[in-house]
């Protein structure tokens, strides 16, 4: 059996930047078995197979290289992506539907700041206080309590489930030491992702916030470029207040410069009647490889 695929480098247009996963654009034929090995040879932090589907345009499945998730954010844009550039997306209508573990969830593509820029509306967000001391909390990125915003670490979910915590410096988070042993156990006591540590101050003025995302638990050391990270992150600021959301609230989160591959999330989180009704994460993507597994 021949397999095609593709390494789709996702919320960057610049090749080498971003966030890559891999991508098999035809999976009918493939067994969870096999897709969970080839997510594993490929070693990136999610693979996405898709699949036909009878309640939406696409199934889509993602696999670290250690587990079926439910959801992910950088791999739906590269899965997109590559559909796009297969004409394998209906050309009269912009917006599809993905199959997914966590509900059937829109896609939108969108053309901002004149270039092509896929939208994926995540599952509606879910917050739980996370029951660890600020202190330990700190000590998962070897920082001090009083590094850390007067604001609680929740546990938060967009599709996955994931620590957030705001730090109160852009230095200190970038030059945090992640205490990888204590977050893996933490992850899995707790059923969580990992962690996603962020600040309000940014390298690039243009942006709104800055995020680190820290999942060794799935296999993933540092993920560069995070989607479902920035919207539990999105979720966490409208819902903590951070930032003022009258309706719609458009952001933008920088992520990957401490492991040299950077690259931005556009956030969009609409709120009605004082609950969130809707999150929103996109951006663009590139192909930097594609060729054929062999089993």
């Amino acid at each position: 059996m021949e397999i095609k695929i593709k390494q789709v480098d996702a919320f960057t247009s610049i090749p080498f930047g971003g966030n890559p996963a891999g991508v098999v654009t035809d999976a009918s034929e493939l067994s969870d078995e096999l897709k969970q090995k080839i997510a594993r040879e490929m070693n990136l932090s999610e693979t996405a197979f898709v699949s036909p589907s009878k309640v939406a345009d696409f199934k889509v499945q993602f696999f670290t290289p250690r587990f079926e998730v439910d959801l992910c954010g950088h791999a739906t844009i590269g899965t997109f992506s590559a559909l796009y550039e297969e004409g394998k997306l209906p050309t009269d209508k912009n917006i599809f539907y993905q199959e997914t573990k966590a509900g059937v969830l829109p896609v939108e593509l969108a053309t901002v700041n004149n270039e092509k820029v896929f939208m994926m509306t995540q599952a509606l967000p879910k917050f739980e206080i996370f029951n660890l001391s600020k202190s330990e909390v700190a000590g998962l990125i070897g920082l001090q309590e009083d590094d850390l915003m007067d604001l609680p670490a929740m546990r938060v979910s967009t599709g996955i489930w994931w620590l957030v915590f705001g730090v109160k410096s852009l230095d200190k988070l970038m030059n945090a030491k992640p205490d990888l042993n204590a977050i893996e156990r933490i992850s899995e006591q707790h059923s969580i992702v990992g962690i996603i540590p962020f600040c309000l101050e940014t390298l690039d003025p243009k942006y709104n916030y800055h995020l680190r995302a820290i999942a060794p638990y799935v296999g993933v050391i540092e993920d560069p470029v995070c989607g479902t990270c920035n919207g539990c992150v999105a979720s966490y600021m409208v819902q903590n207040k951070l930032v003022s959301c009258e309706g719609t609230v458009a952001m933008i989160g920088e992520e990957g410069q401490e492991v040299n591959r950077p690259g931005c999330v556009y956030a969009s989180v609409t709120k009605q009647e004082g609950k969130i009704s809707r999150v929103q994460i996109g951006g663009t993507a590139v192909t930097i490889l594609q060729g054929i597994i062999s089993v």
